[in-house]
């Protein structure tokens, strides 16, 4: 054998040592992944999914127009010994609704609330899905500590269509925040069991006295207790002023009752009586 044939011998046997050194590693693999729980745990093997949103809603934003807090008292505005009362069913999805709260409203409230001549109360009538629901609930937590208001236009300033998410609970929180809320209290209200009690006592209410006056649909504007047709502002102004008028027509009677009464007494001669100890 020449020097050259034992040379390159060795090199021969060295590759094959590698490949017999890889082939343990490779049957085993194999061998793995024939075995039925191998093939159990690589079909187990699923991508984690998460539902959310697929919109990211924007930012909160502050109201158009702000409430007057200086006459709020719970849900309503002004004074409630004013002579005409005025009431808005409403729920807090309903984009005719906000377009009464930061169009009409405010008008309402000075020309009659802020002169003394209407209370405006609020009436939740919360039927459009979970997200009214919850609304609902997140002001009445507000009017417990007298912030209805302020929560009030913060909800339909941001209110973006029906059941999108616009009163999330993050949203919710982010805009009790924003109008000035203990959150601590605000917070301990939105429990479950208390949010779902305090729910089913708001809705009972609203089914209740809706009911009473033939109330389906938001909003309706009543005006002593009377149902407009229509809650534009024309509409309400005119209701408002003829409950006016009704009511200080009475007083008028009330005063000319007397002097017409007296014109009808005959005229006596009897002598007119001398002064009394009294009035000595």
């Amino acid at each position: 054998m020449t020097q050259s044939a034992r040379s390159t011998r060795p090199a021969r046997s060295t590759g094959t040592r590698r490949r017999i050194a890889a082939f343990p590693w490779l049957l085993a693999s194999l061998l793995l992944a024939a075995t039925p729980g191998a093939a159990a745990a690589q079909a187990s093997e699923e991508p984690e999914l998460t539902w959310a949103p697929l919109v990211t809603l924007p930012p909160i934003v502050a109201p158009p127009v702000d409430s007057p807090v200086e006459l709020a008292r719970g849900f309503t505005l002004g004074d409630e010994a004013a002579p005409v009362a005025v009431e808005v069913w409403e729920d807090f999805q309903c984009p005719f609704c906000q377009r009464f709260t930061f169009q009409i409203k405010p008008a309402i409230v000075e020309e009659y609330v802020r002169t003394g001549r209407a209370h405006l109360t609020f009436r939740n009538l919360a039927f459009l899905g979970d997200e009214s629901h919850w609304a609902a609930v997140a002001a009445s937590l507000a009017a417990d500590q007298n912030r209805f208001w302020p929560f009030h236009d913060y909800l339909f300033a941001n209110l973006l269509g029906e059941n999108v998410g616009s009163y999330s609970l993050e949203r919710l929180l982010a805009m009790a925040e924003a109008a000035g809320l203990d959150m601590a209290e605000f917070k301990a209200g939105l429990v479950l069991d208390r949010a779902r009690e305090r729910f089913a006592e708001i809705d009972a209410e609203a089914r209740q006295d809706a009911g009473a006056l033939g109330i389906s649909a938001t909003p309706t504007v009543t005006v002593d207790g009377v149902p407009l047709q229509s809650p534009d502002f024309e509409t309400v102004a005119a209701a408002i002023d003829a409950a006016l008028a009704n009511a200080t027509e009475p007083e008028t009677q009330a005063d000319a009752a007397p002097d017409a009464e007296a014109s009808l007494q005959p005229e006596t001669l009897e002598p007119t009586p001398g002064p009394t100890a009294e009035s000595e």
